[in-house]
């Protein structure tokens, strides 16, 4: 099968095989924002980029199911996939998927998940997310977990085995973008290819120590390298610190005490930066395979029999 991670400014696409190893895999820039939202021809936009992605799979081993998740299937996608209500048991969404044709053939996507509002919170939505969790959540497991999703957006959710219970979403990873390239903090800044945990560390021990003032803190990232205490080099790892390190901290208030560790799923730069802050706050931390999407997308096309499962290729 064929099996792409669609979302906002990525793409990612794998060859997978019957065993549900993946054969071959590639990572693009492709994302929904690389078609344009004047488009006359938004099946035909999105079929080029399939085809781009994967053409040359199709052409070696034939017509092969395609499924998919993310961002392809919000309003800015090829086709809305709605959403489904909390809570929900992941191991049920093969049956909820939307299908819209394209010219390499019919792509199959995989529903989000919504928070619906309270007097207490407002509404919350995830789209990709819940098919990372399905790729390594384990149907077993009796402890309540805790997982952390990190990225523009990133995700803190509670799950049950593999029903997910709740949701929260912190846009950290956006506001790092917007301060550390549009801001005034940016022209202070240099940025490198390197970590400087000291720096990091650091931010983390100022945000995390007083999340409600991190409006306040930020900017002493600024005045810090007026000062000449912090490097040109090191301000946008401060920075993150200050942001990581004040979400964190109010998060692990709005979770449900628990002695598991919590599961981290990034990339790993991110992975590593929260695994800092959540070890800092006393929390054990267990790094969840990033290949999680990949997982999580053969598990839907068995329970959708877009693919046969297990046991009845062995049978």
């Amino acid at each position: 099968m064929i099996a792409l991670d669609w979302g906002t400014s990525s793409l990612r696409a794998f060859l997978i095989g019957s065993d549900g190893q993946v054969l071959a895999e590639r990572n693009g820039s492709d994302g929904i924002m690389a078609v344009s939202s004047d488009t006359t021809d938004l099946r035909g936009d999105f079929s080029r980029i399939a085809e781009t992605a994967a053409g040359d799979w199709l052409t070696s081993y034939g017509l092969l199911p395609m499924l998919a998740c993310g961002m392809i299937g919000s309003t800015q996608g090829v086709a809305e996939a709605g959403y489904l209500e909390l809570p929900t048991d992941l191991s049920a969404m093969g049956g909820e998927l939307t299908t819209v044709n394209l010219t390499t053939g019919d792509l199959h996507i995989v529903p989000g998940l919504q928070k619906t509002p309270t007097e207490a919170a407002a509404p919350d939505v995830i789209r990709g997310e819940e098919t990372q969790l399905l790729g390594f959540l384990d149907e077993e497991d009796d402890e309540p977990s805790t997982v952390i999703l990190p990225g523009t957006h990133t995700k803190w959710v509670s799950c049950h085995r593999q029903r997910v219970t709740d949701f929260t979403t912190s846009m950290s990873g956006e506001l790092f973008g917007l301060l550390s390239t549009s801001s005034i903090l940016s022209r202070l800044a240099e940025p490198t290819a390197g970590f400087h945990s000291e720096a990091f560390d650091w931010g983390l021990n100022v945000g995390g120590d007083n999340p409600a003032a991190v409006t306040s803190s930020i900017f002493s990232a600024r005045t810090w390298a007026l000062d000449g205490r912090l490097g040109a080099e090191e301000v946008n790892d401060y920075l993150s610190g200050i942001l990581i390190g004040a979400e964190v901290a109010h998060q692990l208030t709005m979770v449900a005490e628990s002695s598991a560790p919590v599961i981290v799923c990034g990339t790993t730069d991110l992975t590593k930066r929260y695994t800092r802050a959540l070890q800092r706050a006393g929390r054990e931390t267990i790094n969840a395979n990033p290949r999680a999407a990949a997982t999580g997308l053969f598990r839907i096309a068995e329970q959708s029999g877009l693919v046969p499962t297990k046991e009845s290729t062995h049978a």
